[in-house]
């Protein structure tokens, strides 16, 4: 994928931008299944414009972009699961 110099920094400024929002919404909210979610969408955006403008993933073999893009939303997922499911994780994963 060739992208201009331009739609890089627009996308590094949006970047910022969900960045400062998230930190934002992590210090001034109570924890809730509602604000992961939000976080989980968030770090779903930000991984999927990370990985199509700066990896450049688009131009890799198929196989390997659809598993960087995969991860991309497995992530985000984990995130509300470990919310949901947080201590049969841990009691699960205790020794």
């Amino acid at each position: 994928m060739i992208t201009s110099s331009r739609s890089l920094d627009l996308v590094w400024i949006l970047l910022i931008a969900l960045t400062l929002g998230g930190v934002a919404i992590g210090e001034g909210a109570e924890p809730g299944f509602w604000i992961t979610v939000i976080v989980a969408v968030i770090t779903t955006f930000k991984g999927r414009m990370v990985i199509d403008y700066f990896m450049e993933v688009g131009d890799a073999h198929s196989a390997i972009r659809r598993l960087v893009r995969v991860y991309g939303f497995l992530v985000p997922l984990l995130m509300i699961l470990t919310y949901l499911f947080g201590p049969q994780i841990a009691k699960l994963t205790s020794l």
